[in-house]
């Protein structure tokens, strides 16, 4: 059963960051039941489990509502994941990378400078650099061996656009949106160097500015995204209002 459960509760968290409901929307457990095929005891409990994730809200008597997210939610959540994200780096830096997870680090690094040259047109070009970025952030909190960050960064990346892979390729002024993804790989450069260095301190510092300007940017680029298809879709920006936009 709980292997049953797991699989509904994450096609009813896809419904929801796909934009199946709206924000502020009820959710009902028969009609949910039904749009799954599931028994309504298994659409309880998963609609529980998505109220601990943060999606949806309880009210009394009156069953769940979707949650809706503001841009500062999505920037202290992206704020906080630095913070996660630095101590790994240090902890990383002053431990040191095992060879194998280093040239790994560096291969991804190698790769995504060969994607950028080659421009973000391309579907495949954008899924790939999301891959790529996400693969690097993981890469250092595996060179942490800090065992308690993965599920600490899993809540928190729960977070709509809060995660490394929801990039934002704003193609409505595509020279400011390659010059953000430039300054990102740039980031990992630097970030990289450091750790490799065993400069803990420094590593820290830089992937905290490194959120800093992820979040910046998700600012910068969120009326974008209000008006034109972004692709790769970004799961769970249907969810993302501006404060006081509701």
């Amino acid at each position: 059963m709980a292997t049953q459960l797991d699989q509904i509760t994450q096609n009813l968290r896809e419904l929801i960051l796909e934009g199946a409901y709206e924000p502020g929307a009820a959710v009902r457990e028969v009609a949910v039941a039904e749009k799954l095929g599931v028994s309504r005891t298994l659409t309880r409990l998963a609609m529980a489990a998505l109220e601990q994730d943060g999606l949806l809200l309880r009210e009394p008597n009156r069953g769940f509502r979707v949650r809706s997210f503001t841009l500062d939610e999505v920037a202290d959540a992206i704020e906080v994941r630095g913070e996660l994200e630095a101590l790994a780096a240090r902890q990383a830096a002053e431990r040191g990378l095992a060879p194998a997870l280093a040239a790994q680090l560096r291969a991804i690094l190698a790769e995504a400078e060969a994607v950028a040259r080659e421009g973000f047109e391309d579907l495949s070009n954008r899924s790939r650099w999301i891959d790529l970025n996400g693969a690097f952030h993981s890469g250092i909190v595996e060179g942490s061996a800090n065992k308690a960050l993965p599920p600490a960064l899993d809540h928190i990346c729960r977070v709509p656009l809060a995660g490394p892979r929801a990039i934002v390729f704003n193609r409505t002024v595509p020279d400011q949106g390659i010059a953000q993804l430039n300054a990102a790989h740039d980031d990992h450069v630097q970030i990289l160097d450091a750790i490799l260095n065993r400069q803990g301190q420094r590593a820290a510092a830089l992937i905290r500015e490194h959120a800093y300007r992820s979040g910046r940017n998700k600012r910068v680029n969120f009326d974008a995204l209000q008006h034109t298809a972004v692709w790769p879709a970004l799961p769970g920006v249907a969810l993302v209002r501006r404060a006081g936009s509701e």
